[in-house]
């Protein structure tokens, strides 16, 4: 019992459900209020017919009844001619004398202090065997002339269409409730292909992807979204996966270097004290080479978390960066900052940038080489641009620097310092800042680091 109120309450939230409880609750009411409507228009131009009716009546009796009773019974005689079961008059002179035009008026004037009002229509009277008239009255020359229109054939007519409108109004509601079901159906059918897809969906699987319905409009638009969504998960995971590879081999190297040394003092450093300051130089540079790489590690993992900005001076911070870097620099620096150029940041994302790129220059040129910095605004944007007269980079190459632990000349790797992800960071401050980065040839010889940023940078 308890499963099977679970399914009617998981059903009740389908999409199907729901749309299809709104359409047929929009069309009983748009069918109620038209057959409402129809009805209510029937019965009021019925009624208004019988008023007019019961006013040429009255006229014909006030142009010419007479004041004897003689003259009333012909007059009444000669308006029933045609049909004495409609109209039913009673006329009480001021002698006190009493004429009806029928026997039937007769009787139902007889009875016509019992005669019932209707609720709407005050002009309506019921009989006690539920006879409709329609009431009027008069006064001509001392005469009372009282009117009754036989109103039954209308009651009649507006009762069969009643019965029709019912009808109708069932028989649309439910054609229409056959037809809406079936359309909610077709039109929740691709969300339901959707989630059995999702729920049978494996990242990993390169090939899965969502099946694209033709209709409707929004649920293709979502389908394409998510395929596009996936890929671009599939594509992180990858580097994810990439990342954690070359980190472990790269973080392998130098600890196996540090634990051979390790077990080299251990083993020999008695019998052989010379060999320990060399071991202990080579820890002190592995450890200090871990130690940037893993400082490097954890800023890249920080760059997708939020952070708090504030007004910075660029040309101050590159500057400085510059001036710190010069200590260590044997190359010929050349420095063109513009002052006064401020945006919107932090202090230590703006300091990777230009540190990694100038180191990176200082790896790749030959210390008889120049580096050189320039930073200036220009027409609503900052540029920022670091040359070498180094080794250059190969065109096809030129896609690859930025990806982590990419090294230009991989047969050079173990003779270049660095930890091989310093471009990257560099890639992806420059993209949190909404900003490009563009590497090409300097000539003779070199590679020029072109980035450029809106002048408000937030």
């Amino acid at each position: 019992m308890k499963k099977d109120r679970t399914t009617l309450k998981q059903r009740k939230n389908t999409t199907q459900f729901q749309l299809t409880i709104r359409f047929i609750g929009l069309l009983i009411s748009a069918v109620l209020i038209l057959s409402i409507a129809i009805m209510g228009i029937t019965v009021v131009e019925l009624y208004e017919s019988t008023e007019k009716q019961a006013d040429l009546l009255e006229d014909s009796l006030k142009n010419s009844g007479g004041k004897e009773a003689k003259e009333w019974q012909k007059v009444l005689v000669e308006n029933n001619s045609n049909d004495s079961s409609l109209y039913l008059v009673h006329v009480q002179l001021d002698t006190g004398e009493v004429i009806y035009s029928s026997e039937d008026a007769k009787e139902v004037f007889q009875e016509f202090s019992q005669l019932k009002q209707f609720l709407v229509f005050d002009r309506i009277l019921w009989t006690s065997e539920i006879e409709p008239y329609y009431y009027a009255s008069f006064q001509k020359d001392g005469a009372k002339v009282t009117l009754l229109v036989d109103m039954e054939d209308q009651f009649d007519l507006i009762g069969r269409i009643f019965s029709l409108t019912i009808f109708i109004t069932l028989a649309v509601i439910i054609l229409g409730s056959l037809i809406t079901h079936r359309f909610s159906k077709n039109l929740s059918g691709s969300l339901v292909v959707m989630d059995e897809e999702i729920n049978r969906l494996n990242v990993s699987n390169s090939k899965q992807q969502l099946t694209i319905p033709k209709t409707p409009q929004e649920v293709q638009n979502i389908s394409k979204s998510f395929n596009q969504l996936l890929e671009k998960q599939r594509m992180y995971l990858k580097r994810e996966q990439q990342f954690v590879t070359d980190a472990s081999h790269e973080l392998r190297t130098p600890i196996a270097a540090v634990r051979g040394h390790v077990n080299l003092i251990k083993r020999r450093g008695k019998s052989h004290p010379e060999v320990i300051p060399t071991s202990l130089s080579y820890i002190d540079k592995e450890s200090k080479r871990l130690e940037i790489l893993v400082e490097k590690l954890l800023l890249l993992g920080r760059l997708d978390t939020q952070f708090n900005t504030e007004q910075l001076d660029l040309s101050s911070i590159i500057q400085q960066t510059i001036n710190e870097l010069k200590v260590i620099m044997t190359q010929e620096a050349v420095i063109k900052i513009e002052t006064g150029i401020f945006v919107e940041g932090q202090v230590e994302h703006f300091y990777q940038i230009a540190r990694n790129l100038v180191e990176n220059a200082m790896k790749y040129t030959e210390p008889s080489g120049t580096i050189t910095v320039t930073l200036f605004s220009d027409e609503g944007t900052i540029q920022l641009i670091v040359e070498d007269s180094g080794m250059g980079i190969p065109d096809e190459e030129k896609a690859k620097i930025f990806e982590r632990f990419y090294r230009v000349d991989r047969s050079r790797s173990s003779e270049i310092s660095g930890t091989g992800i310093g471009l990257s960071i560099v890639k992806e401050l420059v993209e949190k800042y909404q900003g490009d980065i563009t590497v090409t040839d300097v000539l003779p010889q070199g590679t020029r680091f072109a980035l450029t940023f809106k002048t408000q940078i937030k």
